[in-house]
């Protein structure tokens, strides 16, 4: 009995191998036809791309299809039409042979996708022959118009590619609120034409940026090199499209911006994420991976059963900002923030792994040399030091000589001429005969040198009260937008009276500035004062962004300018710059002194660049704190004329 218990456990094991065979030979048929069944279910769908699988934006589209087709519902052949190389006729007869061919041997397509401008073009020029009462889903469509056509095609739709041209420039004057012009590169290609023309849309609008066009439909690479080498100055690229020239020499995206880079060392910005991170600093991105996640989707709601006729083409196009810190810092254009929707490539970690015993002694021996270093720089300097002191002490003695000299020469003219006027025509109200209208005027005279005297007056109180260090100088977070739209109100009537264009740019780079509100004010006024005087004809610009720990501030016209060699003596006391042909403007000489006073017992520093008969541009700055909430930059430039 012990022994025929273990005979019966391997005849049931036996048994049961048989039987789970039996049951796989039975089963096998079935599943084989379940498989058929499911493949001949599965939806058809042909992908016409209008580049090769090598071009830059193939990759993002391609890890849309990946991520989002579902390979057990659906099947999908891709075509590329290489159009970047590739555009004449006889060449999209040839495409259009073999795909015929193609057609012909593989089943019938329930939907068909197409990437871009060209194979759009290509296949509604064909829509009556391979692609008749076929869906169509398209995406990446520069030609907005062609794409909102489509509304009125049943069998048509879509997401188009609406660059961010507008974008793009804003957020380049933002980084950089000198920036004088932008070079537009464009070619002959689809994208490049369609693409230009926005931008000549755009020149006709209202901008601070001069637009020049590089085109390479009317230049060969050689030709292009060369002009390329000219571009000099606060200027910047934008490329648009840049693959073939004028004889059809092709060249791929990474060649054609390296050649840029070669040639040019300007920032370069783009409409699309390729090149991000190999030399363009960066732009409001075409996002190619949304696009196509876009036109999926709509896809799979059409081979679900859903009417094209209640999907209409999606125009707003899923842009985002992006930026190459590497890029930034290369050109001195690294923003003060930035805002949480940008995205910032190669942005250093400046996280120090040291560890809690390396950093103790760094430390220690940093202290070390310093102590050391402050020892020997004392001693060795210490003699030196009172030498200096002496001869300083020497020249102010001499500064206050001349300065009590010159504001005696300077306050008799200033204050007798006023008063004269004062004197004399109040003298003439009192005759008998003096007429009404006479009279008018004789008051309107008096009224005027009354508020030139006052002013005067308050000129020699403000520069007295810095200088003695009396100023009630209250420093808090001021807003900039309020000041700027203050001195326009004041000054827009001045400056329209002398026919002069008053120009605010207003960077929004931080909303506040450290300073006492009322000298600030002082400030502008003065500096708007004399640009106003000196000015005659074109505009005045006021401006400011921020640069290190300071908001530097800006006035700049197209006055008579001011020679270099006078630059460090217009802000001392009674000075103005040409005594023979200024006198003619009036004024004590006082307004840069007092300006410079106020700027410095702020805190800042003020100066001047200039070119005689071209004009001259004031520069002043002020600290910067963080602590005053400083908002994100929006990527924008906004101008007020």
């Amino acid at each position: 009995m012990a022994n025929r218990k273990p005979i019966m456990e391997k005849q049931k094991s036996l048994y049961f191998s048989y039987c789970c065979a039996l049951l796989l030979i039975i089963l096998f048929p079935f599943q084989s036809n379940c498989q058929k069944l499911k493949e001949t279910k599965r939806k058809r769908i042909c992908l016409i791309h209008s580049y090769n699988s090598n071009f830059p934006t193939y990759f993002h589209t391609s890890r849309a299809v990946k991520e989002f087709i579902d390979t057990t519902l659906y099947q999908l052949d891709s075509e590329f039409m290489n159009s970047k190389e590739f555009v004449d006729d006889a060449y999209i007869e040839q495409f259009h042979r073999f795909l015929t061919y193609k057609f012909s041997k593989r089943k019938p397509y329930d939907l068909f996708m197409v990437a871009d401008d060209f194979a759009l073009q290509y296949v509604l020029r064909y829509k009556d022959d391979l692609f008749k009462n076929k869906p169509i889903v398209f995406w990446g469509i520069n030609n907005i118009d062609l794409a909102k056509e489509q509304n009125q095609n049943p069998n048509c739709t879509g997401v188009v590619e609406d660059v961010s041209i507008r974008e793009t420039l804003d957020l380049a004057k933002t980084l950089n609120p000198n920036l004088e012009e932008i070079y537009v590169i464009s070619d002959n290609t689809v994208t490049g034409k369609s693409d230009l023309n926005r931008i000549k849309e755009l020149k006709n609008l209202s901008t601070p940026i001069d637009f020049h066009t590089l085109n390479l439909s009317e230049l060969s690479i050689s030709e292009f090199e060369n002009n390329l080498q000219q571009l000099k100055g606060e200027k910047a690229i934008l490329l648009l499209s840049f693959y073939r020239d004028k004889d059809f020499k092709y060249k791929p995206f990474y060649e054609g911006l390296n050649l840029l880079k070669k040639y040019s060392n300007l920032p370069i910005y783009h409409l699309w994420k390729h090149g991000l991170g190999k030399g363009v600093v960066g732009g409001n991105f075409i996002y190619h991976y949304k696009q196509a996640q876009e036109a999926l989707r709509i896809a799979d709601r059409i081979l679900k059963g859903e009417s094209i006729s209640d999907i209409p083409v999606l125009e707003d196009s899923p842009n985002h900002c992006s930026l190459d810190y590497s890029e930034l810092e290369r050109f001195d254009i690294v923003p003060a923030i930035f805002p949480d929707d940008w995205a910032i490539i190669n942005k250093p970690n400046l996280t120090m792994h040291l560890s809690e015993k390396s950093m103790y002694l760094f430390i220690v021996l940093s202290m070390v040399v310093l102590g050391l270093l402050f020892f020997f720089i004392y001693y060795a300097k210490r003699e030196h030091h009172l030498k200096g002191e002496l001869i300083k002490a020497q020249k102010d003695a001499n500064k206050v000589d001349e300065l009590k000299n010159a504001f005696l020469s300077n306050i008799s003219h200033e204050i007798r001429t006023p008063m004269n006027g004062i004197l004399g025509f109040s003298e003439f109200l009192a005759l008998p005969n003096v007429s009404d209208e006479d009279r008018i005027k004789y008051f309107e005279i008096i009224t005027e040198n009354s508020n030139q005297l006052l002013n005067v007056v308050n000129e020699i109180v403000d520069i007295s009260k810095v200088q003695s260090g009396h100023s009630d100088i209250r420093m808090e977070a001021v807003e900039i937008d309020s000041i700027l739209a203050e001195v326009e109100s004041e000054y827009a009537f001045l400056a329209k009276e002398k026919n002069l264009k008053l120009i605010i740019f207003d960077s929004r780079v931080v909303k506040s500035v450290y300073a006492d509100r009322q000298y600030l004010l002082k400030i502008f006024r003065k500096l708007l004062d004399n640009a106003i005087k000196f000015t005659h004809d074109g505009r005045i610009e006021i401006g400011y962004y921020k640069k290190g720990n300071f908001i530097e501030f800006y006035i700049k016209d197209t006055g008579i300018g001011i020679s270099k060699d006078l630059f460090n003596i217009i802000f001392d006391n009674f000075r103005q710059v040409q005594e023979s042909d200024i006198r003619q403007y009036g004024g004590l000489g006082l307004g840069l002194s007092i300006t410079k006073a106020f700027v410095k017992s702020m805190g800042g520093n003020v100066w001047v660049e200039s070119k005689e008969k071209e004009g001259s541009c004031f520069y002043f700055t002020l600290p910067y704190k963080k602590q005053l909430n400083a908002t994100s930059i929006n990527a924008d430039v906004y101008c007020r004329n």
